[in-house]
């Protein structure tokens, strides 16, 4: 009669394998997935799996050189593939807009602050640095665009993850770095902030601020997803992946797009350096133009690539 008790009561749990990268922001996110996923079902365990990726590997070249965003996630997506792991939880601006067809997107966050912040020594902002101040950033995005707001500025590379540049600025090879807020605010590093960017002064990589998780397509896991975001922020992830999928957009072109919505008005922000000229634009249009505003966009920035 014991025995039986007691195996009436066992609840068999099934087994996550989270594959993350194993810098501190990729595990806060990896962990914040967790325990989105213990908060919401009783039935499961969790191991984080860290996994180094090219892109981990390989802090010199730039990303262009070694081979795109997809350096950062190709070691944990050939992890999904041969099942090591279950799922993958990404920074959804690395994900390139073709992944393995073995894999999906089975769930995305609600949005982190998609805004870029300065860092400076100094904590002067862009427009009281002195000319020649010397600004680090690994994004041709936020290189194009600083140099429309300050022509007199030095622009240089720089890799790593967010406390290796904190470090390089530190240590006096920088006066300045530029990077995304999300990250910043999730390793509660906003008191090195000197200045955040309006969208509309220095457009984010288009999904800057989600999270992505990825797995299989021949598995179940979208299930445990449903309720990860809520439909606002679903609408504007899949607006904001549908922008990158329908220019056929590489990592290498200098482009920004961001998305906002608020109650019934929606705010696109965008900016592309094109082989044919340039284009910046903010604007407000109602939520019942959103495809129509959106193809207008497309049409424009396709004229210009």
């Amino acid at each position: 009669m014991k025995l039986n008790k007691i195996s009436s009561n066992l609840i068999m749990k099934k087994d996550i394998r989270i594959g993350t990268r194993s810098s501190k922001l990729a595990l806060w996110q990896a962990n914040f997935v967790k325990t989105f996923l213990i908060n919401n079902f009783a039935d499961i365990n969790i191991e984080i799996v860290p996994i180094t990726t090219q892109g981990d590997k390989n802090q010199i070249d730039s990303i262009d050189s070694v081979g795109g965003k997809g350096v950062f996630i190709k070691e944990i997506e050939e992890a999904l593939i041969k099942k090591e792991i279950d799922i993958a939880v990404h920074s959804y601006k690395d994900v390139p807009i073709n992944i393995p067809e073995e894999l999906e997107i089975v769930g995305t966050s609600n949005r982190e602050d998609p805004r870029d912040v300065l860092i400076t020594l100094s904590k002067s902002n862009l427009y009281q640095l002195v000319p020649h101040s010397v600004i680090g950033t690994g994004s041709a995005r936020r290189t194009e665009q600083i140099k429309g707001i300050r022509s007199n500025i030095e622009i240089k590379p720089i890799r790593g993850n967010v406390n290796t540049r904190i470090d390089k600025l530190n240590s006096g090879k920088y006066d300045g770095i530029v990077l995304a807020y999300a990250g910043i605010k999730r390793l509660k590093l906003e008191n090195y902030i000197s200045q955040a960017f309006p969208v509309n002064e220095l457009v984010p990589a288009p999904l800057q601020g989600f999270l992505a998780i990825e797995s299989r397509s021949d598995s179940d896991w979208f299930k445990y997803f449903q309720n990860f975001s809520d439909e606002t922020n679903s609408i504007i992830s899949n607006y904001e992946r549908r922008f990158s999928k329908d220019l056929n957009l590489s990592c290498e072109l200098p482009i920004g797009f961001c998305i906002q919505i608020n109650d019934k008005k929606i705010l696109f922000s965008y900016f592309i350096k094109g082989s044919k000229g340039n284009i910046k634009k903010h604007f407000e249009s109602h939520y019942d133009e959103l495809d129509s505003a959106y193809n207008n966009i497309l049409s424009e920035i396709d004229s210009i690539i």
